[in-house]
């Protein structure tokens, strides 16, 4: 290794934030995917190489089937959330290095710039999120 990561001039702390930010996200996939599968068998393989906009896709037209009740109401909106936390995902991933009128490196997308406390608050969305679809999942028939 030869450390050539360390000549891109970004704060280690902003870093930090970016790197949880992908892994809730990730968790947060992850949950909705197990949903599926606790909700129709099989359903894993097929979710496998999909994109994170297909997985939510499905999990609400999975969702929509159960029976109605207050514990499928829940996953209803939990999934709606994962769908609409896609977009913030895939605005952050999509986002390109750039200047901010501080001069500090950062990420920007459609001329707006991720800031640490976005990238903290976004983190705590997708984590919230998934908590909501952990808790979904134990409730689940199985």
């Amino acid at each position: 290794m030869n450390d050539e990561r360390l000549r891109i001039a970004v704060d280690p702390d902003y870093t930090s934030a970016l790197g949880l930010a992908v892994y809730c996200f990730a968790s947060l996939e992850w949950n909705a995917v197990r949903c599926c599968e606790r909700i129709e068998r099989g359903s894993i393989d097929s979710l496998e190489d999909r994109t994170a906009g297909r997985v939510a896709d499905t999990l609400l037209h999975l969702v929509k089937g159960l029976e109605p009740s207050e514990e499928q109401l829940e996953l209803e909106r939990a999934a709606a959330d994962f769908r609409f936390l896609v977009g913030t995902r895939n605005n952050l991933v999509h986002a390109k290095p750039g200047t901010a009128p501080d001069g500090a490196h950062v990420l920007l997308r459609h001329g707006d710039q991720w800031t640490l406390a976005e990238l903290m608050r976004v983190a705590d969305a997708f984590a919230a999120c998934s908590s909501r679809l952990d808790r979904a999942w134990h409730g689940l028939p199985g």
